[in-house]
């Protein structure tokens, strides 16, 4: 049965590749991007609906998806998948060192990549609990592992802790939601060939949001809370 399925940062990368297929198994995709002048792309595609939508906004972003919903008729499925690294905030690179780090880019990481999703659910969360079958899925990252880290990787201080603290909201978010009857997991994505992957990464987006969809098609209300890989099985915290 096609479902309304809400994607944040489907202009590019595992985001549009999510909005693809979605389309394409016939779902009314509420795509939202920072940004509609460079998606002919995702424009294109059938079924997709464009908004605009800029996370950092934080005062407009709960009442956006609210209106968003609402004019969708619904939401059944909402995939918290946009997202910013140390090169979309400004003075990103001081987050990558606790020598040269400030407060304000990593506080910048933290209201689009963890406060960002959380009102992302706030305004969708009446319809969420209304379809009967509601899921939130929060795309985090293989960085965001406490028990993976590796000691050699590089400190990138900002993206780890914000991937690190979303998978916590989502647990948080988990117990709070499922009395309602929504499901909200977080996923790992994999390290994909995106831009922010770089080419030297392993894995397709197109594999990865595959897996990640049917991983989302298998949900049931006790598995509320998992991080769980783009493959279906679980991630380390």
């Amino acid at each position: 049965m096609p479902e309304n399925v809400l994607i944040t940062g489907a202009g590019r990368g595992l985001g549009l590749e999510l909005a693809r297929l979605c389309s394409g198994r016939g779902d009314h995709v509420v795509a939202t991007v920072r940004d509609t002048a460079s998606v002919a792309e995702l424009a294109a595609l059938p079924g997709v609906t464009l908004a605009t939508l800029d996370l950092s906004k934080s005062d407009s972003v709960s009442g956006a998806i609210a209106e968003l919903a609402e004019r969708a008729g619904g939401m059944d499925l909402v995939i918290n998948n946009a997202a910013v690294n140390f090169r979309g905030v400004d003075h990103g690179n001081g987050t990558l060192s606790v020598q040269t780090m400030s407060a304000d880019p990593m506080l910048d990481l933290f209201r689009v990549n963890v406060v960002g999703p959380l009102l992302v659910v706030r305004g969708a969360l009446p319809h969420l609990a209304a379809s009967g079958h509601g899921c939130v899925v929060n795309v985090s990252s293989w960085l965001a592992s406490v028990s993976g880290f590796a000691p050699g990787a590089a400190a990138n201080y900002g993206y780890r802790t914000t991937k690190a603290a979303l998978v916590m909201a989502t647990r948080a978010l988990a117990a709070e939601v499922g009395p309602m009857g929504v499901t909200a997991i977080a996923v790992n994505p994999g390290w994909m060939r995106t831009e922010m992957g770089g080419e030297r990464a392993e894995l397709d987006p197109a594999d990865s949001a595959a897996g990640i969809l049917d991983v989302a098609a298998r949900l049931t209300p006790t598995d509320g809370g998992r991080f769980i890989d783009w493959d279906g099985t679980d991630h380390p915290y």
